[in-house]
């Protein structure tokens, strides 16, 4: 087959960007970095998620977006990407890695923050329970935009270095409505800065709280918009927020009489804005990490299918029937070491007396829990809890008991072959 002139071109064109790239990350062994972010907001109105069917967008308060992070250490690259959507299933986010080219599917780790004000992504929330609220040429065109956006970023990977900072010292932003004292408050934080200019790449935020405030007609990222700008109006750079465990019921802890419900824009910008601020403030004493070795692994497994509502939607079609094939539900965990922090991935949204016993078994300074990555399973709750009437509205949205306790062995299995290899110490 004879190649035009332009195709010519272009091939080694692309292989110039590429090549300087990988041949200083191979030889040195440092850190190479970059981040972005694309505007994934629908262009028309929208059947929005979370609350309960038939809520159409009026309009769009602030830009959704998709916002990815490449790290590259010696050969191994990593894509961390976070979506300003309630969340995605992990078939959703198996063809955008399809659609990836400059990174491997099992490095590509795609979360959602959560929020209940952008489109729906799983299809239950459209005008009625027979019909998915899924808009199919947006969701197109979603994985469209994600694939472009981590193999545009991957093409601009310059030398790096990172900080990391937590603490569960910060301002009023979250609540567990169920048992109060059972909540994280840890904010890990992670700073990619550019060692060319000694400027912020990118600064990524790990905390657990729906961004739940707002429930109206407006699309909008909730607090974590505040986030962005707070953050990036300071550094400058690509600022990423990744949810924890925040589920049954961990949600922004802020006076409701101020406004009416769901309509409170006074309430959830100070949240954002207190978090962004807080990350900025631990990070003045951050440490430079120099070299960062990067490790991950990843455990795919199934969970047997017991939630009769959402096998009713799988024979109504309003989810695909690949979601649970022979009755049961494919699912991945995984696990990420980048210097000495230490990131572990939940494909929903864990209790906190999960996310905290995962956190338990961590040996990273600092460590990270990724809720709703990889996958969106809607409650993870222990076999002690799921069925409880104090928890009867998370065991309906929940995929069975199982799920805990299948998702805690992998991690658990990939933890102990991390301390196995001497890695456990940072």
């Amino acid at each position: 087959m004879r190649l035009s002139r332009m195709a010519i071109a272009i091939i080694t064109a692309l292989i110039s960007l590429q090549t300087p790239i990988f041949a200083q990350a191979k030889a040195s062994g440092d850190l190479m970095a970059a981040a972005g972010k694309v505007d994934i907001t629908p262009s028309g109105p929208a059947y929005m998620a979370g609350y309960g069917l038939n809520r159409h967008s009026l309009d769009a308060h602030d830009r959704l977006t998709a916002r990815c992070l490449i790290l590259q250490s010696g050969e191994v690259r990593i894509g961390l990407v976070a979506c300003d959507l309630v969340g995605l299933p992990r078939y959703q986010i198996e063809r955008i890695r399809a659609l990836v080219s400059s990174v491997t599917p099992n490095h590509l780790f795609i979360a959602a923050t959560h929020t209940h004000s952008g489109p729906d992504t799983m299809g239950q929330w459209g005008p009625d329970i027979r019909t998915s609220g899924v808009d199919q040429a947006w969701m197109g065109d979603l994985r469209f935009k994600i694939a472009h956006l981590v193999d545009r970023t991957a093409s601009s990977l310059r030398p790096a270095e990172l900080k990391f900072a937590s603490t569960t010292e910060v301002p009023r932003t979250s609540k567990n409505i169920r048992v109060p004292r059972i909540l994280d408050t840890e904010l890990s934080v992670m700073q990619v800065v550019s060692i060319q200019d000694g400027k912020a790449m990118a600064t990524l935020l790990n905390y657990a709280c729906h961004p739940e405030i707002l429930n109206n007609r407006h699309l909008t990222a909730d607090f974590p918009h505040w986030i962005y700008e707070t953050v990036e109006r300071t550094t400058g750079g690509t600022c990423l927020f990744f949810n924890g465990a925040l589920g049954g019921m961990v949600t922004a802890d802020y006076d409701e009489s101020t406004a009416p419900k769901g309509e409170n824009w006074a309430a959830a910008e100070p949240i954002g804005t207190g978090l962004g601020n807080r990350a900025l403030e631990i990070l003045k004493a951050a440490e430079i990490v120099k070299t960062a070795p990067i490790t991950t692994d990843r455990r795919v497994f199934s969970i047997p299918l017991e939630n009769v509502r959402f096998k009713t939607l799988i024979g109504l079609g309003v989810f695909p029937r690949e979601v649970s094939p022979g009755g049961m539900i494919e699912t991945e965990v995984s696990h990420i070491r980048i210097g000495p922090a230490e990131f572990v991935t939940a494909p929903g949204e864990a209790l906190p007396n999960i996310g905290l016993y995962i956190k338990g078994l961590m040996h990273g300074k600092p460590n990270f829990l990724f809720g709703l990555t990889g996958d969106e399973l809607g409650y993870i709750l222990t076999p002690e809890d799921y069925g409880l009437p104090l928890y009867s509205y998370e065991t309906s949205v929940s995929v069975g008991p199982e799920t805990e306790p299948r998702m805690v062995k992998n991690i658990r299995d990939m933890l102990d072959r991390e301390t196995a290899k001497g890695n456990s110490a940072p």
